[in-house]
């Protein structure tokens, strides 16, 4: 096997390994019990989102917290039950309903972010901070690139056809 090609396989087998951990339903619920916040993982994304983004229409928190609607609109009445977010019509355009994060959805997604930066702080001790800088650089140009790049077909998938 070539060096470019071991490369390329590592490289598959550790982004792989990434995604995995990244899917895994096990650590936002971890976060949550570490963080003490008693929020659905979909709930907590959505107040980090508002507490990132402000006050917002339900189209725009759906597209930022990569949910759909139906999916927002649901956890949304959880969240106003538990008093955690709101949401209102807007001054402008009554049909256009804004929603935002109270004080205390604020704090959850605070505390889900504290526990966050530490274990990423954690992992992360015994890295320089060049190395550091360098990770993200490179995850951000690899994420820029893969949505940029067009699958396309090898010799062996048109034989199969």
């Amino acid at each position: 096997m070539s060096d470019p090609q071991r490369a390329s396989d590592e490289l598959t087998a550790a982004l792989n390994r990434l995604g995995r951990l990244m899917a895994s339903r096990q650590i936002p619920a971890r976060v949550a019990e570490v963080a003490g916040v008693e929020t659905s993982q979909q709930g907590v994304q959505i107040l980090r989102s508002l507490a990132l983004r402000g006050e917002q229409p339900i189209a725009a928190l759906a597209r930022d917290a990569g949910m759909d609607i139906s999916a927002v609109s649901r956890q949304l009445r959880v969240l106003e039950a538990d008093r955690l977010a709101r949401r209102r019509s807007s001054r402008s355009d009554a049909r256009v309903v804004l929603i935002a994060a109270t004080v205390a959805g604020r704090r959850v997604a605070e505390r889900v972010d504290d526990v966050l930066t530490r274990h990423l702080d954690d992992a992360l001790a015994g890295w320089s901070a060049a190395e550091r800088r360098q990770l993200g650089s490179l995850l951000g140009r690899l994420v820029h690139d893969l949505r940029a790049t067009e699958f396309r077909p090898g010799d062996h998938d048109r034989s199969t056809r």
